[in-house]
């Protein structure tokens, strides 16, 4: 009587235990996701209102932050969505680090961005069919048509068919985003549809400021939206539902 108790008991204790020791876990993604925050209110202020130490925190760090988070993230998440985000995260920080370089590594940067979106993509479309509402898709390919229209002049004959293939991939993971988050309706997709129309502009402005003209405020707008379209779409899952 008393061996079956004490087994109970035991049972008892290996089932309820799990659960608070995955409620107290869930809090390292999001503090880590709230520290690349930070991070990238820092980096934003780093030439006006707050010094660097040795080069950090930048743009590279406060990435792989996002991406620490979004790995740590719950077991309730689908493995091929969690992983496809990190493998983004992680092509975006190689891709922050090329762009970071005193070279010009443009053409990395753009590639290891590419690799990011279609990473993106990859997870986007892992529970919404691809293009499963058609609307996102044709505004955003009028708006990618537009936009490689406006740049065209300024692009130099070699990065024409990258900067093509790139706005294509960009413009085609928002619009999935955009459709996954009107089809599921929930905080995450929402998340992850807003985290990447914010890289839309981030990029959009980025490209302005390389083939058209420098802004006096493109600095701000292009790392306040990038980092905010990363760390929304690093918590869409941690928001997965």
């Amino acid at each position: 009587m008393d061996n079956r108790e004490g087994s109970t008991q035991t049972t008892e204790q290996s089932v309820v235990d799990p659960p608070g020791k995955c409620r107290r876990c869930d809090w390292v993604p999001a503090l880590l996701v709230c520290i690349g925050a930070a991070s990238g209110a820092w980096v934003l202020g780093s030439r006006s209102l707050f010094s660097t130490w040795q080069g950090f925190p930048n743009t590279a760090s406060t990435t792989l932050l996002f991406l620490a988070g979004a790995a740590l993230a719950g077991r309730n998440v689908p493995p091929c969505y969690k992983w496809s985000i990190v493998a983004g995260l992680g092509c975006s920080a190689i891709g922050d680090a090329f762009l970071m370089l005193p070279d010009d590594r443009f053409v990395r940067g753009l590639c290891s961005f590419l690799a990011a979106h279609l990473c993106y993509l990859w997870a986007l479309t892992s529970d919404t069919r691809l293009a499963e509402r058609k609307t996102p898709f044709v505004l955003c390919g009028i708006l990618a048509v537009a936009l490689v229209a406006w740049l065209w002049p300024g692009v130099a004959a070699p990065l024409r068919f990258p900067v093509v293939l790139y706005a294509v991939a960009l413009l085609g993971m928002a619009a999935q985003a955009i459709t996954r988050g009107m089809s599921k309706r929930d905080a995450g997709a929402i998340l992850a549809a807003v985290g990447a129309a914010l890289f839309v502009i981030s990029d959009a402005v980025l490209a302005f400021q390389r083939f058209r003209h420098p802004l006096e405020w493109g600095r701000l707008i292009v790392l306040g939206t990038y980092f905010a379209a990363q760390g929304g779409i690093a918590l869409s899952v941690l928001r997965y539902r």
